[in-house]
């Protein structure tokens, strides 16, 4: 299936806007998804090869509609997310241990005010964070922080469905962080 009918039907089925000169480059789509903002977009990302290859990603970002404060930045780690790298003891990278095993040992969590971000943090919001890890598929990166929920595509993809479905997961999720659960 051509790529870009898929982008307009992905579009259409959900109202957004879209840019049909996108250039695989920058945002293609936006529009809301219930009450929250939502961007699809497209990552070109330059390879220094010998063979100059460039690779394309796909983003599908939520904008939280309760912005934090919390210099929050949950990423992927891992060897597949990460590639090989020396221990945070080395690096003096931080990695904030919010004392779920599951979750310590998928994400990576920086911020400010470590105790802040474990009170944010709540089993509620944790459980809802791997829950929707659990419906993407492996190669689709969850990136959270201050402002937005984002998942990255391993690429193009030619089922806009997943995006789709992608797309209303991280708006449920964007639900589950701004909301007051205890």
């Amino acid at each position: 299936m051509n790529v870009n009918l898929g982008l307009q039907n992905l579009a259409t089925h959900h109202g957004f806007q879209i840019n049909p000169n996108h250039g695989w480059n920058g945002t293609v789509m936006s529009g809301m998804v219930g009450i929250y903002r939502c961007t699809i977009w497209f990552e070109t990302v330059r390879r220094r090869s010998r063979r100059n290859r460039s690779k394309i990603y796909m983003h599908s970002t939520i904008t939280l509609n309760v912005q934090k404060q919390l210099g929050l930045l949950i990423t992927p780690q891992g060897f597949l997310t990460e590639g090989f790298r020396l221990p945070d003891s080395i690096t003096g990278d931080q990695d904030i241990i919010i004392g779920n095993q599951m979750f310590d040992s998928i994400y990576r969590i920086k911020g400010f005010d470590e105790n802040a971000i474990r009170t944010f943090l709540n089993p509620h919001r944790v459980q809802a964070i791997l829950h929707i890890q659990q419906s993407l598929g492996p190669l689709q990166h969850l990136t959270i922080n201050d402002q937005q929920i984002s998942v990255r595509f391993p690429g193009l993809i030619s089922d806009m469905r997943v995006v789709s479905n992608a797309t209303t997961s991280i708006a449920w999720l964007a639900e589950q962080l701004d909301s007051n659960h205890q």
